[in-house]
């Protein structure tokens, strides 16, 4: 169905790296603006083949077919880059990437006031949380590449990988990471994790690019998740997607994506640290729990369904 469906012209701002990885991958054209402040910062680096940078003085003169919105701001900034009004004139989709801030039930969205901007949900939880208004709502869910079974978990300790842990801390559950250090080694990798003091046991590594970064948290025996209060960590999946076991924090949407038997989730954290101690002891039930993971996570976060279900929202945004 989706080989039928027409190539557009998209403006969407590099806002998350991870995700504007699969994004990116479709068969459109992305147009990311770059400015000289710190309202468009192009491509940052990255090698994605079907977007180029635009500078957001020349948008106004670029056909652009529908704006995919990450942030309220980015709102009037289109509208004043292209010169057209967003909705009446110019398609929008407004993805929204976070779990409801700052109360889980009472948060109302940016975009519940308007019926011409469609909010796309990156999971089902998020969708259920957020006052979403009068908006008309939709859920993608994240489809990743495939970074291949790469898990041997010869390294007796368990990984994790969370950008900024200092500064999101309770959020991301970093203070959970002594308590587990207290049964098995973690190590963490992310944005501000190198030489920061994350409690004993616990050691920083450092922001690592993807493809050593995959091959160094598959040596590791488990892969632990931490998050109380984030939407669904694409890292969570990249660590089902290599074929290691999880043991999670029991919030948001990790309990409705770790599989029985491909892990443990829980909201005790005695109950996960006894776990991740267990996987560390038996190498043979970590390898099997991660094959049921990597299993879950291929058949239900692929990247060809993922480009699918968005080549049909852009399509029915620009008709």
């Amino acid at each position: 169905m989706s080989s039928s469906l027409t190539s557009r012209r998209v403006l969407v701002w590099h806002v998350h790296g991870s995700w504007m990885d699969s994004f990116t991958a479709g068969r459109h054209d992305y147009l990311i603006p770059v400015d000289d402040d710190a309202r468009a910062g192009g491509l940052r680096g990255r090698d994605w083949p079907h977007a180029v940078e635009v500078p957001s003085s020349q948008l106004a003169d670029e056909d652009v077919d529908v704006v995919v919105l990450q942030a309220p701001e980015q709102l009037a900034l289109a509208e004043a880059w292209l010169g057209r009004r967003i909705g009446p004139d110019v398609p929008a989709i407004y993805v929204e990437h976070n779990a409801p801030r700052p109360s889980p039930v009472d948060s109302v969205h940016p975009m519940a006031g308007r019926r011409d901007v469609v909010v796309v949900h990156v999971t089902q939880f998020n969708r259920l949380m957020w006052d979403n208004g009068m908006a008309p709502v939709s859920v993608v869910a994240h489809g990743i590449h495939d970074p291949g079974p790469l898990y041997t978990g010869e390294i007796l300790s368990a990984a994790t990988m969370i950008n900024e842990p200092v500064r999101r801390w309770r959020t991301v559950g970093a203070d959970l990471l002594e308590d587990f250090g207290r049964h098995v080694p973690v190590d963490v990798w992310g944005i501000g994790t190198d030489g920061v003091d994350l409690g004993a046991g616990v050691t920083g590594r450092g922001d690592v690019a993807t493809r050593p970064l995959m091959a160094e948290v598959a040596r590791r025996r488990l892969y632990v998740h931490t998050a109380r209060w984030t939407s669904l960590g694409l890292s969570l999946l990249e660590a089902m997607f290599l074929g290691m076991p999880v043991v999670a924090v029991a919030s948001t949407m990790a309990p409705l994506v770790v599989p029985a038997g491909g892990g443990v989730v829980d909201a005790d954290v005695e109950v996960l640290g006894w776990a991740a101690e267990t996987y560390v002891a038996d190498h043979g039930a970590a390898v099997l729990a991660g094959k049921i993971a990597r299993e879950y996570a291929t058949s239900h976060f692929g990247i060809g369904r993922f480009l699918a279900e968005w080549d049909l929202l852009i399509e029915e945004a620009c008709s």
